[in-house]
């Protein structure tokens, strides 16, 4: 509204933000569509995408929660495309979920870097890693085992349906999802999932 009223209006941002919230707005409607198609138990919607450039479409996605707390973000993807099969939307909300657990949980650090790390890995023959770890105050091992039950949270806010959710997704795929304290501090979640086959 503020490029359309200067004078004269500057059509051309005018144009760039428009497109840019018909973006969004085909994302939030592709999210709530995969929700709704999970609580129906439908099959995940299954196509090959480059799970690196999937990766990096989510941190320019979670870019200002990074910035606000002053986090350092550092990837070690694989060389080249990453393929793999399935359902690029529900995997990059595990992501987006993941890598947000990370930011708040570092939000309460005061001393030291706050480093949030994503890798990608070849895992075993026609599988691939992610691992996502963080300089947070990590996790209590003796609640290791509880992290991905529905509705148990070690946040005041939290519901805790958000890694219940993704470790459904991550099944879904064939993969898998567990976490691990970081060896100097902080946590470790990592997932699997099959590589795309060379004829899908």
């Amino acid at each position: 509204m503020r490029f359309l009223e200067m004078s004269p209006p500057n059509l051309t941002e005018v144009r760039e933000a428009l497109g840019c919230v018909v973006r969004d707005a085909d994302r939030a409607k592709d999210i709530v569509g995969r929700i709704r198609s999970q609580i129906k138990r439908a099959p995940p919607r299954k196509e090959r995408f480059d799970l690196n450039e999937a990766i990096n479409e989510v941190i320019v996605m979670v870019r200002s929660a990074i910035a606000k707390d002053a986090i350092s973000v550092s990837t070690r993807l694989m060389d080249g495309p990453v393929p793999v099969q399935g359902d690029r939307v529900q995997l990059q909300q595990v992501l987006v979920n993941l890598i947000l657990n990370a930011v708040e949980a570092m939000s309460s650090v005061e001393e030291g870097m706050r480093e949030l790390s994503i890798r990608t890995e070849q895992n075993q023959p026609g599988g691939i890693l992610v691992v996502v770890h963080d300089s947070g105050p990590g996790i209590d091992p003796v609640n290791f085992d509880r992290v991905f039950e529905p509705f148990y949270t070690t946040k005041t806010s939290g519901v805790g349906m958000g890694l219940s959710i993704c470790q459904t997704i991550i099944n879904g795929h064939g993969g898998r999802l567990w976490m691990s304290a970081n060896e100097s501090r902080g946590a470790v979640f990592q997932f699997t999932l099959p590589a795309a086959q060379e004829d899908s």
